[in-house]
């Protein structure tokens, strides 16, 4: 019997080279491993080598949040010893079910401590975005086996593994499809970046690598750079964000920010910065933009309504949200003032150590800030330190 010919598949990736099958060799994921949601890898290859690549490829602008470092780096030490499960490989598994189903039903996923009135509804409309674009919905599964890693910490292991697989392939897909922001994707990429954005924090304020100040505040800038990227994001499609069903609470969440600060938590800090030599006026003016959202941000703790109460930590995810690019130096350059209104946001984090990303950040930050600095900068901690240790002697 005379067998049909076929083209070779020479240059296709290796994940189909390994199942023995014909690769299309679109790049950078192939149609096979799109489908069957598998890692899509090729071998190097000179641009001589494939007539067929492009010698450039469209990529997304700066304002698009740097999520490369994801692709090689897992969110936890232990993800990568895991062993790989071969039901994970399965295009629709138990697993993802399972993830699916606690999305729809546990409702301190995304909270941060915000009652959502129209949880299930949110929710609905984040599934069908995230059916429209798949990179969605794969970080919406990551994030929810990021939750179920701190729900159940016996299987926690195996729920790390999925996180970290998920949230890789959710990036993979989101760059494979970025052709600019428009009206038809305003909605989903926003909600991508705010959902890995969150994904990031919560892994963030879980690190406890040796090294103290130092180690953390690597993964920290890691963690402020992601969310510059989603405020970029929202800012460069807000006329269109307010055309969309995402109307509602990013008009509120605008309106949050823009509150004027009541109390005077943050007046010492405020003092500090007035006099800092050493300071620009422009590095002046970004530290006190921030001291003036984490006193919004203590407003919202303290606050005797009603109404206010379900909104008490949404300055927790904001904060970071917010800051600068001449805040960010001085993070990054560890300068004692920016150290010092990180010690706030520290205290920010300890009131909300009974949500699930925060635990116990808040008196391991400031903890950490404070062995940096040392005695010399003390009185300016007073003030969080003494509000950690009355609930640590509680």
């Amino acid at each position: 019997m005379l067998r049909r010919s076929h083209r070779k598949s020479r240059r296709g990736c290796l994940e189909c080279k390994r199942r023995h099958v014909k690769c299309d060799e679109r790049r950078p994921i192939c149609i096979l491993c799109t489908v069957s949601g598998r890692a899509c890898h090729y071998a190097l290859e000179s641009p001589l080598d494939n007539p067929s690549t492009p010698d450039t490829q469209t990529s997304p602008p700066s304002l698009v949040p740097d999520i490369s470092f994801l692709a090689t780096a897992p969110a936890f030490p232990n993800a990568e010893s895991h062993e790989s499960d071969p039901a994970l490989d399965e295009p629709v598994n138990l697993n993802h079910m399972e993830l699916l189903i606690h999305v729809t039903l546990d409702e301190s996923l995304f909270g941060l401590g915000y009652q959502d009135a129209n949880f299930p509804a949110n929710i609905t409309t984040s599934l069908r975005i995230g059916l429209e674009a798949p990179y969605v919905l794969h970080e919406l599964l990551a994030f929810s086996a990021r939750h179920l890693a701190f729900l159940h910490p016996e299987r926690a292991a195996s729920y790390l593994h999925q996180a970290v697989a998920l949230q890789t392939r959710a990036v993979s897909l989101f760059n494979a499809s970025w052709n600019g922001i428009d009206e038809s994707n305003c909605v989903h990429m926003l909600l991508f970046s705010a959902c890995l954005g969150h994904h990031i924090l919560a892994d963030t304020l879980a690190k406890r690598d040796a090294g103290g100040l130092e180690a953390f505040m690597l993964h920290f800038i890691q963690c402020l750079d992601m969310q510059r990227g989603v405020h970029a994001i929202a800012a460069t499609a807000w006329p269109l964000l307010m055309e969309s069903e995402l109307k509602t609470i990013l008009s509120w969440s605008s309106q949050y920010n823009k509150r004027t600060p009541q109390g005077n938590h943050c007046q010492q800090v405020k003092e500090l910065i007035d006099g800092a030599k050493g300071l620009d006026e422009e590095e002046k003016e970004a530290c006190q933009v921030a001291i003036r959202y984490l006193q919004i941000g203590f407003d919202s703790v303290f606050a005797e309504k009603e109404e206010e109460r379900g909104n008490r930590f949404h300055m927790v995810h904001s904060w970071i949200l917010l800051i600068s690019p001449p805040l960010r130096g001085l993070l990054v350059a560890k300068r004692p003032e920016a150290l010092v209104l990180l010690g706030y946001y520290a205290l920010l984090l300890h009131y909300g150590r009974h949500l699930w990303q925060i635990g116990d950040a808040g008196a391991f930050i400031l903890g950490a800030v404070d062995d940096y600095l040392g005695p010399g900068w003390a009185h300016w901690l007073e003030w969080p330190r003494e509000e950690v240790a009355k609930t640590l002697i509680a």
